[in-house]
């Protein structure tokens, strides 16, 4: 009897086992999805048959698999091609709209969505991507009408109303009370949610009501009590509500963890100044200025505990400078100009905005956050940049001025190796073509030459990455080599006469 039952326990694991494996390999490709090994599913592409490229759970999982990789080309087209085997599949749908969003195709995202609410209007996905596409945006009606959709089938959904509080926030005027009301009744259902606190604290501060803000953050920190933004937003409520020697300790603590950002130093010293230590607050309010020595407050402080100690001419020149920065004109003028080219960018006029920022730093050198949202535009460090030439010499251009500029304060300048990476690149490439000057080209279209010399003196200014960011970036290239080796094969195999049938077509995957 007993050798029975082993016999059945033996027959029942293989039957298990052989019904898994069954399983596993029907799922094989989804699963790798799941499990993020994307480049492993791309890896099969190079074995498909007519069979799998007709097979819609095979092809959305390639496509999914393209998406985790960022080449949101290939996820584009390969999910129009499961489209086009059910126009019925409602995830076929939002896949192409998530799809189109990630490849710059707004338009047909909307068109897309829109097909989905036609078959069901309270379609959960579609209704909250376009609620987020239109806040992205800046479309704050149409946001609202889809997180109000939204809300009457899940009315109770934290999410949601920090959503569409989100959207009243954006509107300003009276729709910040309708903010707060709703902040308020996501937090109450969810107390433990980071996100939700975090607006709704950042709005009470903002309405400079410290005393609630501080409530707000001693029952998030019930929840998260080592959360470094609720805590630094309950030194900056104990601040506000005149409670100095509490928001010090906050501060404190938060610089003590290693969290020595420009708001926590700045309120420390301005806590120790506040509560009459003004010697203490000196550290602080100094490597404050260090980081921004264009924040008025900060330079106020500063000067304040300087003039309190022991050095009242730096006291004196601090002040001057304050007063300088204070003058209505030159604030509104640079604000003014950052609004512009916000907008501007918003509105994918990048060029535009380039030319806003440059000349409002030209009137005011001292604003190297111009030049510093000029810069955003060109983060690519490496050989993509090249392939460009006009681009290439506005990338010049634009790090080798931000980089002189910023080369002339007294500011900490650890972190800017990565500038290095890129100045390095462009050296070599034209050593190795035996040029002896280089153009850039300014945002206002006026051309210069840069020569070799003044490229490798900024260069040899600039902090040698160290050891294990030397080995980071040689894994990182040594990554893309093996990705784009891998890329292209993918690239050869589609073309290689590839094709499947589409409704009584050939049609060649791409």
């Amino acid at each position: 009897m007993q050798k029975l039952i082993r016999m059945m326990s033996t027959m029942l694991f293989i039957l298990t086992f052989y019904v898994f494996t069954l399983q596993s390999q029907e799922l094989s490709l989804q699963e790798l999805v799941n499990r993020k090994q994307f480049p492993e599913v791309l890896a099969r592409t190079d074995s498909l048959t007519a069979a799998d490229s007709a097979n819609y759970a095979t092809m959305s999982a390639i496509g999914q698999a393209y998406e985790g990789m960022f080449r949101y080309k290939d996820a584009y087209r390969c999910f129009q091609h499961c489209l086009s085997m059910d126009t019925t599949n409602m995830d076929a749908w939002n896949a192409l709209a998530r799809a189109a969003i990630n490849y710059g195709k707004i338009a047909e995202a909307e068109r897309c969505y829109g097909k989905v609410l036609e078959a069901d209007s309270l379609n959960f996905y579609a209704n909250n991507q376009l609620a987020r596409l239109y806040y992205q945006l800046g479309d704050y009606g149409k946001a609202m009408d889809h997180y109000r959709t939204l809300a009457t089938f899940e009315s109770d959904n934290p999410t949601i109303l920090a959503g569409l509080a989100d959207c009243h926030m954006k509107k300003g005027g009276m729709n910040t009370l309708i903010a707060l009301e709703l902040y308020a009744r996501a937090m109450e259902i969810n107390p433990e949610n980071i996100r939700v606190a975090s607006s709704l604290i950042n709005l009470l501060l903002w309405q400079g009501d410290g005393k609630g803000a501080l409530q707000v953050c001693d029952t998030a920190l019930y929840y998260n009590p080592d959360n470094r933004q609720i805590r630094q937003s309950q030194g900056m409520a104990l601040y506000m509500t005149k409670k100095y020697l509490k928001a010090d300790t906050v501060y404190s603590s938060l610089l003590a963890e290693g969290d020595s950002s420009f708001i926590n130093l700045k309120y420390a010293g301005a806590s120790r100044y506040m509560s009459g230590h003004a010697l203490d607050a000196v550290e602080p309010l100094e490597l404050a200025y260090a980081i921004d020595s264009t924040d008025v407050e900060t330079i106020l402080l500063y000067g304040g505990t300087l003039g309190k100690t022991y050095d009242r001419q730096r006291a004196y020149e601090l002040f001057d400078q304050a007063e300088e920065c204070m003058k209505p004109k030159k604030f509104f003028v640079n604000l003014l100009a950052t609004f512009r080219g916000s907008a501007l960018e918003r509105d994918g006029r990048f060029n535009e905005a380039e030319k806003v920022y440059y000349e409002a730093w030209k009137k005011d050198p001292t604003q190297l956050n111009l030049l510093y949202e000029i810069n955003k535009h060109y983060w690519l460090r490496d050989s993509e940049m090249f392939d460009d030439e006009k681009r290439l010499q506005k990338a010049l251009f634009s790090k080798y001025i931000y980089m002189t500029e910023l080369m002339k304060r007294k500011e900490p300048k650890e972190n800017l190796f990565g500038f290095r990476y890129f100045l390095e690149d462009l050296y070599k490439e034209a050593f190795f073509r035996n040029m002896t000057e280089l153009t850039m080209l300014a945002p206002d279209g006026k051309k210069s030459r840069l020569s070799m010399p003044d490229l490798q003196n900024l260069i040899n200014q600039l902090p040698e990455p160290s050891e294990l960011e030397k080995k980071r970036r040689e894994q990182m290239k040594a990554a893309m080599k093996d990705y784009e080796k891998k890329h292209k094969k993918e690239i050869a195999a589609r073309d290689s006469a590839k094709e499947v049938n589409v409704e009584g077509k050939a049609v060649k995957l791409e």
